[in-house]
């Protein structure tokens, strides 16, 4: 298949990561870092644009770009506010804009298996962060259990961020669910109760990419992932501000 021209905004550690990725299923058209404006880029030709630069910038050059009508793909949280996460979709529904949030755990197609009491850990050798591990972490596990929490059912909320650690807990109808976070970890962690999520069979992030490529793409899906996890984000905030 023909590879699609993209563009990307963000040029830091994350965009330097999975740019030999990208590059096998699409045409780079152009990379702006903080030194290169993106209005001032030519758009001709391209398919699509990554935003993959910090959370504090997604919602204005979302903003800009739904206006040029060209399909977005944006690096998680599309914003860590849910006021202004549910109106950039609403932009993108006025300016008829595909946008895809990334949600990469998803693509691991792993069956996950909830009991009555329910297990999540997520432990990396990653260098310390000002991002908050609900953010950084705790983001993809939430939208791998979109389809199992109901957000109005959610009660007993606990939650203590220290450290570079990050604990939750809540019950929701009958079970209950513990989350556990920490960066600057001697290992590599994640796991569902019994479910290893570091055991994959396929390439999660080629996977993604792959089906961009191929225009086989669950926006809708997308979409119910990303409002569930910047929802459940809301609530465990507002708990503990």
């Amino acid at each position: 298949m023909k590879k699609k021209y993209i563009g990307i905004v963000g040029y830091g550690r994350w965009a330097k990561k999975i740019i030999p990725t990208l590059q096998k299923y699409f045409n780079i058209g152009f990379i702006c870092n903080s030194k290169i404006d993106y209005k001032l880029i030519n758009l001709t030709n391209i398919d699509w644009i990554f935003i993959l630069s910090n959370n504090e910038t997604h919602y204005e050059i979302l903003k800009y770009f739904f206006k040029k009508k060209i399909k977005i793909f944006c690096e998680k949280p599309l914003d860590s506010n849910l006021k202004k996460t549910r109106h950039l979709y609403k932009v993108a529904k006025k300016n008829r804009c595909k946008l895809y949030v990334d949600d990469v755990e998803f693509y691991k197609n792993k069956k996950i298996n909830l009991k009555k009491i329910n297990k999540i850990y997520r432990f990396k050798k990653a260098r310390k962060s000002d991002v908050s591990l609900l953010h950084r972490l705790a983001y993809h596990d939430f939208y791998l259990l979109e389809k199992f929490i109901n957000l109005k059912k959610i009660s007993n909320i606990k939650l203590i961020e220290n450290n570079f650690k990050l604990k939750i807990s809540f019950k929701e109808s009958d079970k209950i669910y513990y989350f556990s976070y920490k960066i600057n970890s001697d290992k590599n962690i994640h796991s569902i109760n019994d479910i290893n999520l570091l055991k994959f069979k396929k390439k999660p992030l080629s996977e993604m990419f792959a089906s961009m490529n191929k225009e086989k793409l669950d926006f809708i899906g997308n979409k119910k992932r990303t409002l569930f996890s910047s929802e459940l984000i809301s609530i465990l905030k507002k708990e503990y501000k």
